[in-house]
């Protein structure tokens, strides 16, 4: 993580936002009097929540793609982050507040429908045993039973957008379907990186991606199957609980291309700076959120109609072109000591991050046909301030993550005092590891093991009598230089 010196960071573009996310932002900015990078990433995570259950985008190369978006956003407390929050994502709170009254109603409902349904198949059943005790034929009895067994009343599905704090299998079984839509999203970083879905970043990053067809088996052998899911997730945290996380898994979420996968700003503080005023005129937030809850009603009538048609969002000719040419200039900076080659797991994905935010605000903008060539530009501008944010939290030269220098020692006591050579099949217990190697902490030594594991060092395996678990060191890797992680 980044060190803790000054810097003057760059005006966030709100004004390339389309007019009713301009004015809204504009108008928190005013009345809230928090950073302009906090105000213009909940406009983008508000926009792209509202959007991503209805369209897709067509990128120029011919892939569709969604409009999903991941945040990352670092302030400090009193940034007003959940203030922000709170107004961003109001009509999301509304549908959800109205989702579940709607739902215990449903319940009732549904509850009294299941005790009739259990009463009258009771009664077949009775029906069923006494004609056999007299010999009678019960061919008819039995259809009646097949009929009544295929009515039973179906349980209603409670579905809200707003997710935190969450485990991967809440998560599938909030997506189990076609075309279900969330968003992870929280105010208080510290309590997602504690959660069990932090841990599974295969998973998120699988949801960034979207995939046609996402199954998950469980220990009781119930399959859930999510098709064409749509998931953004939103973090906003303090310094100190994000460096905790970095230093625990950073390596393994960067290795893995988890925060490519995310736009992210550490904003210039507004304390020390606000101006005392009196109660705030609120005019043009209304009308963004009077937007999404228009986008709400549109998806919740197509999710529960269950014909789930996304439109496709694709580039004017002139987008189209433009975009080529910034995708050439973005593969041209990746080569060896280019503007982007430190950053080139997120560099890699920019081009798509960015026809993913040009459709969104296309899209919630209310334009129609293709993505303009002015709204490319607009979201350009944005993805472009995030461009030099990430360079500046995730370059090498700020990055020292805890659990990479931890796996380096790890990996050089593992060549030097057990490694028994190229030609060996070298297997260490893991607890002779924490004993007697250079990392005595559990919590920090799993996650240096870790992070060897990703990159091919060891393999991880449990005895099948002690039950103890074993190191099996790779020999590829341990004949080469263990630092070089």
């Amino acid at each position: 993580m980044t060190s803790m010196f000054v810097r003057q960071t760059p005006q966030y573009p709100l004004d390339a936002f389309l007019v009713v996310a301009r004015d809204a932002g504009h108008e928190l900015v005013r009345n809230v009097q928090a950073p302009d990078a906090l105000i213009g990433m909940g406009l983008i995570n508000a926009i792209s929540m509202a959007c991503q259950g209805l369209i897709d985008v067509k990128l120029p190369t011919g892939q569709v793609r969604p409009v999903s978006q991941n945040l990352l956003l670092v302030a400090e407390s009193g940034e007003r982050k959940t203030t922000v929050a709170s107004l961003l994502l109001a009509p999301f709170r509304e549908a959800d507040t109205q989702a579940l009254v709607g739902h215990a109603l449903k319940m009732e409902q549904y509850r009294a429908e299941l005790g009739s349904w259990v009463a009258k198949a009771k009664g077949i059943r009775s029906a069923i045993s006494r004609a056999t005790g007299k010999g009678k034929a019960t061919a008819e009895l039995d259809r009646q039973l097949l009929e009544h067994a295929r009515s039973k009343p179906r349980e209603p599905r409670l579905r809200c957008f707003l997710r935190q704090d969450i485990t991967g299998k809440a998560v599938m079984e909030a997506l189990q379907g076609d075309g279900e839509s969330i968003a992870i999203t929280s105010d208080e970083g510290h309590l997602l990186f504690k959660s069990e879905a932090m841990a599974h970043l295969g998973l998120l990053n699988r949801l960034w991606d979207s995939p046609e067809v996402l199954p998950r088996d469980r220990a009781d052998h119930e399959h859930l199957l999510a098709m064409n899911p749509r998931v953004s997730i939103s973090i906003m945290t303090q310094h100190a609980p994000l460096k905790a996380f970095l230093d625990k898994r950073g390596s393994v979420a960067r290795g893995s291309g988890h925060w490519a996968r995310y736009l992210v700003g550490r904003p210039q503080s507004m304390m020390g700076y606000r101006q005392v005023d009196t109660e705030p005129v609120w005019q043009r937030l209304p009308i963004f959120q009077t937007r999404i809850r228009e986008l709400l009603v549109k998806y919740r009538t197509m999710i529960e109609s269950g014909a789930i048609e996304r439109e496709q969002i694709g580039f004017s000719a002139d987008a189209k072109a433009r975009w080529v040419e910034v995708a050439g200039q973005t593969e041209g900076m990746l080569r060896e000591g280019g503007y982007l080659s430190e950053i080139n797991d997120f560099a890699s994905k920019v081009m798509e991050i960015l026809a993913r935010l040009a459709a969104a605000m296309h899209y919630f903008g209310g334009e129609r046909g293709d993505i303009t060539l002015d709204t490319f530009e607009r979201a350009f501008a944005v993805v472009r301030w995030h461009v030099e944010e990430y360079r500046y939290l995730f370059s090498p030269q700020f990055v020292v993550p805890q659990d990479l220098v931890d796996a380096q020692a790890v990996a050089a006591y593992l060549r030097s005092r057990l490694w028994q050579g190229p030609a060996s099949d070298t297997h260490v217990p893991k607890n002779h590891v924490l004993r007697n190697g250079p990392v005595r902490d559990s919590g920090r030594l799993n996650a240096a093991l870790s992070m060897l594991e990703v990159r091919g060092a060891i393999w991880l395996s449990r005895g099948y009598r002690d039950k103890r678990t074993y190191l099996r060191l790779s020999n590829a890797f341990f004949s080469q230089n263990p630092m070089a992680l």
